[in-house]
């Protein structure tokens, strides 16, 4: 039996698509006979799972979500910084970092030598900063190089997806070290998603489900819902950007619901009163896959979405799917209507639903890790 330690700076009470994923390898590693040691940033109260071969160990949360870049990067920095610190108290034979949280990656260096060090990328996150302005410019600079030195010193790197994948292959000699652990869903919840059914009510509904942030830029969905006021509109979670939205909308408008954070009981209902299924990412986040798409596929839903490159990509692999021009109103509405006309929104793709089953459930990919140690 051998003791992993996964180490992440993330909330895993807030954020879903970080949980998620974490409970994929904790599940995963428990089930092959080791014991694991989880680090996060969470509220002492918060407990990721129960089993006698489970240690939660939380770092006292920080909310990091604040304008100041510089703030922010230090306050990112200590997390990461005691994050690993603990990581040397437990004294593991293995030592998982799980990012999108780049510090982790930048201070890995602090890790004790002589234990086996493995890397999961879940968002080239130093590659997503905006470099408007001279020092945004020169801290991508700086974070880049410093994230492409850091690669070379792990072990084994699981990433998500083949632009990823190309990525760390340009800079790590051994690209048999490299593994694909697609995002996807778990079997539970894919179980219960799958199960999702058609909306029955006569109110046409799209909805959108998950981080409400700069990188989604609801603002298109927050415009589109103003010129189809017929239409029932539903934004569903948080974030940085969550404000900021929530002031666009019109004092009198009654055709949008904000809902906040839901439990997962509460997200199967809105997926049953929806009949599209709505995200967007902006054209500097091309390179990223939203875990979201692989919930929404895997309720056989009219998905929509905004975007280019990665995401588009994989869409374009699965049925019941329209992609449009990313933070383009006009573009958007268009769409909606378009889809409302045709009807096509209302037949559930049990096809998508088959290949997310046989391909994107984290119990299975992440055994191709496992397999690796």
């Amino acid at each position: 039996m051998s003791s992993i330690c996964i180490i992440s700076a993330n909330s895993l009470e807030n954020e879903n698509a970080s949980r998620n994923r974490v409970l994929s390898f904790v599940n995963s590693f428990l089930a092959a006979g080791h014991q694991v040691k989880l680090i996060s940033m969470d509220d002492k109260k918060f407990q990721l799972l129960e089993h006698e071969n489970f240690l939660h160990f939380k770092i006292p949360f920080v909310d990091t979500k604040i304008s100041s870049f510089i703030k922010r990067a230090l306050m990112e920095m200590k997390i990461a910084s005691l994050a690993l610190q603990k990581a040397n108290e437990f004294n593991c034979d293995v030592n998982l970092i799980t990012i999108p949280s780049m510090f982790l990656l930048h201070l890995s260096f602090l890790l004790k030598s002589g234990k086996t060090k493995i890397l999961d990328i879940r968002d080239l996150s130093w590659e997503y900063l905006d470099t408007k302005s001279l020092i945004n410019r020169i801290a991508k600079r700086v974070f880049t190089q410093s994230a492409l030195v850091n690669l070379k010193k792990f072990d084994l790197i699981s990433v998500t997806n083949d632009h990823e994948f190309d990525y760390i292959s340009k800079h790590v000699c051994n690209k048999e070290l490299i593994v694909k652990v697609p995002n996807g869903v778990s079997l539970s919840v894919f179980e219960k998603l799958s199960h999702v059914q058609q909306n029955h009510s006569n109110q046409f509904t799209v909805t959108y489900i998950g981080n409400v942030g700069l990188a989604q830029d609801l603002s298109t969905l927050i415009e589109a819902s103003k010129l189809l006021p017929h239409i029932q509109f539903n934004i569903v979670g948080t974030g940085t950007d969550f404000e900021r939205i929530n002031t666009l909308v019109d004092s009198n408008q009654q055709n949008l619901n904000f809902w906040g954070r839901r439990q997962f009981n509460e997200l199967l209902e809105i997926y049953n009163q929806s009949d599209v299924l709505y995200a967007q990412l902006t054209p500097e986040f091309s390179t990223a896959m939203p875990s979201k798409l692989y919930e929404y596929l895997s309720t056989g839903k009219y998905v929509l979405y905004g975007g280019v490159g990665v995401a588009g990509k994989t869409l374009e692999n699965f049925q019941n799917v329209s992609l449009i021009t990313p933070c383009n109103i006009e573009v958007l509405k268009n769409e909606i209507q378009h889809l409302q006309e045709n009807g096509k929104y209302q037949q559930l793709s049990l096809e998508n639903r088959e290949k997310i089953k046989s391909e994107y459930l984290r119990d299975v990919t992440v055994e191709r890790l496992i397999s690796m140690i």
